[in-house]
């Protein structure tokens, strides 16, 4: 440590005060290194004199203290633009309480067709077989009808090609057999009911014989109580009596009998005919499905339009029944928007409702509250909303264009089907205040259908 005679004329701020002189040890006697030699030594006197408090320090002044709290005080410019910077932001947050503000409902999904036969279709094979040969490739125009690919069936018994006409042939035979077979039956039925007749007749006679052999008796028996005839014409007469009665009795018996014979011969005709048209159904069926799944071989595109896809299977793989195999999408101009909506915003929903569109492609700029600042979007209107959820707490609506929009949607070669959508369906105005009191407490937009303004919160 240096000697005190070498430390530098060190003067105390004006703020410190000494309550009475202070003298501070000699520490050079301490220090063996100490010269008081030295020529910058000072004598003790004058140490003395340095640590006395002069008159300056005996009476100390504020300036020291001004100064201190100047310098932590702001600049007056500063606080100025602090104090308007304040106003214009309370300003401007009443004034934006007041703003119009549209409540909307959001939803994503795809771009569609709203007609069902405007939507792609999906060609399916309809048995189970190998590949053929295909006849299209991606890209291709196709109209309803055109071969798409040919399949080679795998049931055994479709491997021939004259399969459905053997089965034809075959149902031809049958049905002539069965329909002799009724024929026959008719006939019979017609012969029964001839006996039948035959029998009536034979009746009819039995009965006539039995009242003239009974007048007859009634007579003979009369002119024998008056001794005019004998006992033989008597006895005659009884047993013509008897014999009418017994031919009577043998008729009723034989038109039973005839009568069983055509009910019989009727049911037999019924059989007949119900086995015929059983066996001309089946049969009927069975060619039916014998040249339906020859047809079925040949795999024909549903409408008319553009290959869109191709399954990876190439001639000779072995597909099941209901694998798609290609899928067709139609040059139409009907479209739509799929979008999925929530079911707090579904119940707020009906149709005629506007929406604001985004298609993916198509640069926007969209404020859900302020419809009219939004650009790059498209106007539509809501045409349907499913009255059921997709069983996870959506919604699926329909959007088709607004056809007394400024802007129309893009064209169908730029604007295709599946391709991302976003929408929002305008609801009510109301404030930005009262909107942002709704969403601060956790309250759904308005259900009113009128387009008013809600009072401010």
């Amino acid at each position: 440590m240096p000697p005190a005679s070498s430390w530098p004329n060190w003067a105390p701020p004006s703020f410190i005060c000494f309550s009475r002189p202070t003298r501070l040890p000699d520490m050079s006697a301490d220090r063996p290194d100490s010269d008081s030699s030295a020529p910058d030594a000072r004598p003790p006197s004058q140490e003395r004199q340095w640590l006395q408090p002069t008159a300056e320090m005996d009476a100390p002044t504020d300036l020291g203290r001004t100064s201190a709290l100047q310098a932590a005080q702001s600049p007056a410019i500063t606080r100025s633009i602090l104090v308007v910077s304040a106003l214009f932001l309370v300003v401007l947050g009443v004034a934006l309480a007041f703003v119009p503000w549209r409540q909307t409902v959001s939803g994503s999904g795809e771009v569609t067709a709203y007609a069902p036969e405007a939507r792609p279709r999906t060609v399916e094979s309809r048995i189970s077989a190998r590949v053929a040969d295909w006849h299209v490739v991606e890209g291709d125009e196709v109209a309803k009808g055109d071969t798409v690919a040919v399949l080679e069936d795998l049931g055994s018994s479709y491997l021939d090609d004259q399969f459905a006409d053997r089965v034809a042939a075959q149902r031809t035979n049958t049905l002539n057999g069965l329909r002799l077979e009724v024929e026959r039956a008719r006939q019979k039925l017609a012969q029964a009911r001839q006996k039948r007749r035959s029998a009536d007749e034979k009746v009819s006679n039995a009965t006539l014989g039995v009242s003239t052999a009974r007048t007859r008796l009634a007579r003979i028996e009369d002119l024998q109580d008056d001794g005019i005839s004998s006992v033989r014409d008597l006895e005659t007469a009884r047993l013509k009596f008897r014999k009418a009665r017994t031919d009577s009795v043998a008729a009723a018996a034989d038109l039973a009998a005839a009568r069983r014979a055509v009910e019989s011969a009727r049911l037999n005709v019924e059989r007949k005919e119900q086995k015929l048209e059983a066996k001309q159904a089946a049969l009927s069926r069975k060619v039916g499905n014998a040249r339906e799944r020859a047809s079925n071989a040949i795999v024909r595109a549903p409408i008319s339009g553009t290959v869109s896809s191709i399954n990876r299977v190439g001639p000779g793989q072995i597909v099941k029944k209901g694998t798609t195999l290609a899928t067709v999408a139609p040059k139409t101009d009907d479209r739509a928007a799929e979008l999925f909506v929530s079911s707090i915003g579904a119940s707020l929903i009906e149709p005629g409702r506007q929406v604001q569109l985004q298609f993916s492609g198509f640069p926007a700029l969209q404020f859900s509250g302020l419809p009219d600042a939004s650009t790059g979007t498209f106007t539509g209107t809501v045409r349907f909303i499913d009255p059921v959820g997709d069983g996870s707490g959506r919604f699926r609506m329909l959007v088709v264009p607004d056809t007394s929009a400024t802007t129309s949607w893009p064209s169908p070669k730029y604007l295709r089907q599946g391709a991302p959508a976003k929408g929002s369906v305008l609801l009510s105005s109301v404030s930005l205040g009262y909107e942002i009191w709704r969403r601060m407490n956790g309250l759904p937009p308005q259900l009113s259908t009128q387009q008013g303004t809600a009072p401010a919160k």
